[in-house]
């Protein structure tokens, strides 16, 4: 019984070998294919296209401001096409140099949970100017301030108790993101505000634009 297992063993084993060796003598045109290991490419670098050249120194509409695969629902990782937006047009202010402003109010359900306030101003110095009136005018109710490195931009977050907001002036535009508590953890929110705001400005690019002519979209 023993003799019979062990030539049955032999047997198998001289299978297997002649199989290898049979594969490996295959030519090179019946190997078949190595599956390819999956690989994400890196980003090119390459700067964004132009936007088209509009007559306002703002966007038209709120839609424009994110036009890149990345929407405010996945920035606040909120559920796709959970988060609407709704675009509303500010009167302007000449007497500091304000000549255009937009209030983008983002959201999901009852209530915004996301705002972006964009103005446009004369000069850079008037954007500034109204950025530190408007850290000024929040500080009652505001528990903490720290300015944030944004680039050329000049930013400030402020943290309240229901709501955080980075304001940001750059060339002369100027723009406020306030994000309600609770959207996000605490240590994500300067982070994303961060990210938001990076991805808005290219829209705001004075060289991508020309001059606001009389009356704009204010005027409507």
């Amino acid at each position: 019984m023993g003799g019979r297992v062990g030539a049955l063993v032999a047997f198998g084993v001289m299978v297997i070998v002649g199989l290898a060796l049979g594969w490996a003598s295959l030519p090179a045109s019946r190997m078949p294919p190595t599956l390819a290991v999956p690989s994400f490419a890196a980003q090119s670098g390459q700067p964004a296209a132009a936007l088209p050249p509009r007559a306002t120194l703002l966007p038209a509409e709120c839609a424009e401001l994110l036009t890149g695969p990345v929407d405010a629902a996945a920035l606040l990782a909120q559920p796709t096409g959970s988060v609407g937006v709704r675009t509303v047009w500010g009167v302007p202010a000449p007497s500091v140099g304000l000549l255009e402003r937009m209030n983008c109010a983002y959201q999901r359900g009852a209530g915004p949970v996301l705002q972006l306030g964009l103005a446009a101003f004369t000069d850079a110095q008037s954007a500034d100017e109204q950025r530190l009136r408007n850290i000024a005018a929040e500080r009652s109710d505001t528990r903490a301030a720290a300015p944030v490195p944004l680039g050329d931009a000049r930013a400030t977050l402020l943290t309240q108790p229901t709501r955080s907001l980075l304001m940001v002036a750059f060339d002369r535009y100027t723009v406020t993101a306030s994000l309600a508590r609770g959207v996000l953890p605490d240590a994500q929110i300067g982070p994303a505000l961060v990210d938001l705001v990076r991805r808005v400005l290219p829209a705001l690019d004075p060289a991508m634009v020309r001059p606001a002519q009389s009356g704009g979209p204010n005027q409507h």
